[in-house]
């Protein structure tokens, strides 16, 4: 499934670069690129230096108008949008966009964080954020619980809930030589992603996982400070620090894993759970943002609330005393995960653009 070049044409896309992607949304992207006929896109960040970052928005804000002004076939601008340094970016290109080439504008809102950020924004940073989900002629969110908070905040023209796009598995044979029951966590290795909870119930509990599990951590971020906290608490055969990993070497990670493990504080939809599904993999995560329509408590993992250690400990216990959940949760999540395939998202996405054109 692909959007023809009779639509897919009149598109334009501006996010952040999506080739080497280091976050979800460049994900998304990446595989919007792959099933366009015709992908018109324009980059407004990439990773680097402060200088560098200045640049490569001022020289795409360029390309911008020279793109609406001397291609008539773009008729939407689909804006991949998030918060912070990203929305100041956006909103510039959404003025733009909307008021002075008089464009079709879809705002695609990604933050798992939207609703910390504009409830402690000034008054004219809220009253710009306001405009910019208001004033779009489409706004896109990730799930019925982000629908919710925008129905509820926020007055746009028209809302559509677009979950999130994962690729096709590459399915393998599996390679597990050590016997341990493996887990993985991949992303952006901070707080506001729970990684340090994981460690505090390992250290207290060493006993319970050593010897009977093993946890991959991949990811960038805070990884000197987790990496110190693995040799201060001596639990370095227990849980492995590989970096940020991508590519051939994600899919190794998780097709030889058994269970995803993500309690976030705050989450959007997360590609990594949904593409951790995709492969088969029991879910612990917490019941924040779009998680609880995707993890389903006793079904295909657990929900715990964030930051709650003894929630975490009876979650990863649970699969070291029946390990024939692995799989029976495995299955649920693979089946589950193909509602996020592109097959089903792209003619969404594709029932989206001609229901605007018409219009």
């Amino acid at each position: 499934m692909s959007i023809d070049k009779q639509i897919s044409e009149k598109i334009l896309t501006i996010g952040p670069d999506y080739r080497n992607h280091r976050g979800g949304i460049g994900a998304v992207i990446d595989i919007y690129s792959k099933n366009f006929e015709e992908f018109n896109f324009i980059p407004t960040h990439k990773v680097g230096s402060a200088l560098y970052k200045t640049y490569v928005f001022l020289t795409g804000l360029l390309r911008i108008l020279y793109t609406l002004l001397r291609n008539r076939n773009i008729k939407i601008v689909h804006i991949h949008s998030s918060i912070g340094s990203s929305f100041y970016r956006k909103f510039i290109c959404f003025t733009v966009s909307k008021y002075l080439f008089r464009k079709k504008v879809i705002n695609h809102v990604h933050s798992g964080r939207y609703h910390l950020y504009f409830t402690k924004s000034n008054k004219i940073i809220k009253k710009a954020i306001q405009k910019f989900i208001n004033g779009g002629d489409l706004l896109i969110c990730l799930s019925e619980s982000w629908k919710l908070f925008f129905e509820e905040n926020f007055n746009p023209e028209k809302i559509e809930i677009l979950p999130n796009i994962i690729d096709y598995p590459i399915i393998k044979e599996k390679n597990n030589k050590k016997g341990k029951i493996g887990f993985l966590f991949l992303g952006l290795i901070g707080n506001n992603k729970g990684i340090f909870d994981v460690i505090e119930v390992i250290k207290n509990n060493i006993e319970l996982f050593d010897n009977n599990i093993e946890l991959i951590v991949g990811g960038n971020g805070e990884g000197a400070k987790l990496q110190k906290l693995i040799e201060k608490y001596k639990i370095g055969n227990i849980v492995k620090l590989v970096g940020w990993v991508q590519n051939d070497t994600k899919v190794q990670y998780l097709q030889n894993s058994d269970i995803y493990i993500l309690p976030s504080y705050n989450e959007g939809l997360p590609i990594s759970i949904l593409e951790a599904m995709s492969y088969g993999k029991p879910i612990i995560s917490t019941d924040v943002g779009g998680i609880p329509e995707i993890v389903k408590n006793s079904e295909n993992g657990f929900l715990i609330s964030p930051g709650n250690f003894e929630q975490i400990e009876k979650s990863m216990k649970h699969f070291i005393e029946n390990p024939q959940d692995i799989e029976k949760f495995g299955n649920v999540s693979a089946k589950m995960a193909e509602k996020y395939l592109p097959d089903s998202v792209i003619l969404q996405l594709e029932n989206i653009y001609n229901e605007i054109l018409i219009h």
